[in-house]
């Protein structure tokens, strides 16, 4: 279910482009990408080619809350793509690649980690503006390799949460009147 305020922000954002993607290799089919409220995460995965050494979990397959390719630079706001695996491809291990304008210390651009792709279900990654640091104006790529071949990008791009009619406040819904 969509949450609160989504449809009218979908209104205001626009069409995401046809769900189409930058590139969509025939292995894999889009489903949505965009924006995604806050979730808590469930725990935590090593992945040592990230800027954190580490990844959140996040229970269930949420959807896209907006889907759009332009992201408001907001605390606790994510994006990303969900996708599943054309045909009958059974497990699969595959890598999820973000390139993004540079953070951290040292800084660094490009970021991965590896993911386990089941070909009877629905995957997804996303990344979430955890730390004021990581708030990046600029252009933001997700990627999905399997094989050593890229079979799904999708850029993003970042702008202050200024410039965007969505913002955190709309995934709370409208306040009750008492």
């Amino acid at each position: 279910m969509m949450r609160p305020l989504a449809i009218i922000a979908l209104l205001i954002a626009g069409p995401a482009l046809g769900q189409t993607g930058n590139f969509v290799s025939p292995r894999v089919e889009l489903l949505e990408f965009g924006i995604f409220c806050p979730d808590e995460p469930s725990g935590q995965v090593e992945a040592p080619d990230t800027e954190r050494g580490f990844i959140d979990l996040i229970d269930g397959d949420p959807p896209v809350d907006f889907r759009t390719d332009v992201v408001p630079g907001e605390l606790g706001l994510g994006f990303g793509m969900r996708f599943r695996l054309a045909g009958d491809e059974g497990l699969r291990m595959g890598r999820v690649i973000i390139t993004h304008p540079p953070f951290g210390s040292p800084p660094i651009a490009r970021e991965s980690y590896a993911i386990t792709l089941d070909g009877s279900a629905t995957s997804m990654t996303q990344f979430d503006f955890d730390d004021p640091y990581e708030v990046q104006p600029g252009t933001w790529s997700m990627a999905v390799e399997i094989d050593g071949e890229i079979v799904l990008r999708q850029d993003f791009t970042v702008v202050p949460k200024e410039m965007s009619p969505i913002s955190k406040k709309m995934c709370d819904g409208p306040d009750l009147l008492s």
